[in-house]
């Protein structure tokens, strides 16, 4: 009946629509790192977080962290489910192993989502590692082919390219050969490097590489979570924003202000 209809207020009509953000990783049982980092995130930058969980991780004691991948069938039965939403972006973040990598290629080759930014994750802050080493491998061959963005830091940029410690390259031919891996775009990030300033590199397949450069804020690395969310409010601001360089500044300067309010 018309006198049973409802009538939408102002405040309903002018209120913006969500972007959904599709999130995979891990837990955290701190708090500070994994899905809890990415979830956060996207909710302060006005997202709608859909949270995928590949493994279980107990990080209170930095001496005795544990790991529980999920079994596969819940893990495959998540990702089905993640593929009836019509995400705007997907942020990928842990892996514990082989079978989960090849899951989320599976996944990514049905989604239609264009904008897939993946945090290479490979070892906690204290150099735990949180993936196989047979995922490693596939990670490198199966997934960056099928994403838009890759986000290394310095070290696992390194890893990804097979280089072992006594291997000099300077950052700028780190990121370039980790483009050529196959993702689209890639940011190398700088905060574990040297120097009063903090240098993150863009490249992608047309343009020369983008530096954008930050002042080091002291103790900065001791926050935890910080590429997870950086990984996250670039896939957050990513769907509002189509100019890639214009969201990694953005993205940055929000880093910026978040590791600031939070060093020790």
């Amino acid at each position: 009946m018309d006198g049973c209809r409802h009538i939408p207020s102002s405040h309903e009509v002018d209120k913006p629509i969500s972007k959904k953000i599709g999130i995979i990783g891990g837990t955290d049982s701190s708090r500070g790192s994994g899905l809890s980092a990415d979830k956060a995130t996207i909710l302060n930058l006005g997202g709608q977080p859909f949270p995928i969980i590949s493994a279980i991780t107990l990080q209170g004691n930095p001496s005795r962290i544990r790991i529980y991948s999920v079994p596969g069938l819940g893990f495959e039965s998540q990702l089905n489910d993640l593929l009836e939403e019509d995400l705007d972006a997907i942020k990928i973040g842990m892996l514990p192993d082989e079978s989960a990598v090849r899951m989320v290629g599976e996944f990514l080759d049905q989604s239609s989502c264009k904008k897939v930014v993946l945090d290479p994750v490979q070892k906690t802050s204290n150099g735990h590692h949180l993936i196989s080493e047979k995922g490693w491998g596939c990670m490198v061959e199966e997934l960056l082919p099928r994403i838009s963005l890759l986000t290394p830091n310095l070290d696992e940029a390194r890893q990804l390219l097979g280089l072992n410690s006594s291997e000099k390259i300077r950052p700028h031919s780190l990121v370039k050969k980790c483009r050529e891996l196959g993702s689209r775009s890639i940011l190398l990030k700088g905060g574990h490097g040297f120097g009063d300033q903090s240098i993150d590199l863009l490249a992608d397949s047309t343009n020369p590489v983008i530096e954008y450069k930050w002042p080091r804020i002291p103790q900065g690395t001791e926050v935890r979570g910080t590429g997870c969310r950086l990984a996250s409010a670039i896939a957050c601001m990513w769907t509002k924003e189509n100019d890639l360089e214009l969201v990694v500044q953005e993205a940055g300067k929000y880093m910026q202000t978040y590791i600031f309010k939070n060093t020790p």
